[in-house]
């Protein structure tokens, strides 16, 4: 989420990452040439997301703040391939701040929608809608999860949801929770997941799959699962709580449920806020804060960072995405000076070269 909002996350972690940063092998390099430049929603907008809908066209959510009123979700839409964007639909609720818009389009057309959504202090959810007609419209379909008795705190709140359907038919959802800061032992904040078996209707008990063994001050969340491919799932995480720029780590699993206990494995030169996704041709792609770009031709088991990276920006709250955009053609979502903008790259794998 944007660090106006929660500053307070921003504080970082140690977890000897110097000694255990992922080295890449060289079958796994992949070059990627960076290219055109276009602005999505063009001001006072954050947290640029994107899926393809079923027609073919793009759909595109981003945060608005307008000034003096709680902040809103703005749908965008292109129809040539993500290089011009025009506003469709808006997602609002009364004297709500809304954030951390994520689309999945789902296998039978639907276009869900998670977000956060909270009154500082007193309330926190996680809210999902649904679109029937490709993002025109929009009504509510669930409370994922809430905490509706902080009792006061800025610290005991739900934040960032993902959904990512499972093999199993079932529809996942990560997010960060800092729930579990009352417990004995006590967790800062966790990365929890829910599973829902309807389509986002209801969802199942909270499950932790990220956490600080033993509990503690570390604050694992941001987390993003992609499908890996040949099989099963790959999720990114930051931790933060000793480095103040959080440091990404990321964990795999078979199901898509049953995850490795602990922070993970660290990821190198990521850092904040990391976004990952699959392709088509079978490369993987880690972006974040950093601003750097990390691929893997090996399914995630190693990695290599692409010089120069899409946005020479150096490390900056600016919450980048990483999409597919056609046959090796990714786009890398980020926010520069209140814009939402995309900047496109062709790359192509070593076996290639």
């Amino acid at each position: 989420m944007d660090a106006l909002a929660r500053p307070l996350r921003r504080s970082g972690l140690a977890l000897g990452f110097a000694a255990l940063l992922v080295a890449a092998q060289p079958a796994t390099a992949t070059t990627v040439e960076w290219g055109d430049t276009v602005t999505v929603d063009a001001a006072n907008a954050g947290w640029g997301r994107l899926a393809r809908l079923p027609d073919g066209r793009w759909l595109a959510v981003t945060t608005h703040y307008p000034k003096g009123r709680p902040t809103t979700l703005q749908l965008l839409v292109s129809d040539d391939n993500a290089r011009t964007w025009a506003p469709l639909s808006s997602v609002s609720e009364p004297g709500r701040l809304l954030d951390n818009g994520e689309l999945r389009v789902m296998p039978d057309g639907r276009v869900l929608l998670a977000m956060r959504s909270l009154i500082d202090r007193r309330s926190y959810r996680l809210n999902l809608y649904a679109s029937d007609d490709q993002g025109r419209q929009w009504h509510f379909l669930s409370t994922i999860t809430a905490n509706e008795t902080p009792r006061g705190r800025k610290d005991r709140g739900v934040w960032e949801p993902v959904l990512t359907p499972l093999q199993d038919g079932s529809l996942s959802v990560v997010y960060a929770d800092e729930t579990r800061a009352d417990e004995t032992p006590s967790y800062n904040q966790v990365v929890s997941q829910r599973i829902s078996n309807d389509g986002g209707r209801t969802w199942s008990a909270a499950a932790t799959i990220a956490e600080q063994p033993g509990g503690g001050r570390l604050r694992p969340g941001m987390p993003v699962i992609s499908a890996r491919p040949g099989g099963g799932y790959l999720m990114v995480l930051e931790t933060c709580g000793d480095d103040p720029q959080c440091p990404v780590s990321y964990k795999t699993s078979t199901d898509g449920r049953t995850w490795p206990v602990g922070l993970g494995t660290p990821l190198a030169d990521q850092k904040c806020g990391p976004h990952v996704m699959s392709t088509a041709s079978g490369a993987m792609f880690v972006t974040s804060c950093l601003n750097e770009v990390s691929a893997s031709g090996d399914a995630g088991t190693t990695w290599k960072t692409i010089r120069p990276p899409a946005w020479p920006l150096g490390f900056r709250h600016s919450w980048p995405a990483v999409v597919e955009i056609g046959p090796q053609e990714i786009g890398v979502v980020n926010v520069v000076e209140g814009a939402v903008q995309i900047r496109f790259g062709t790359y192509r794998p070593s076996s290639e070269r």
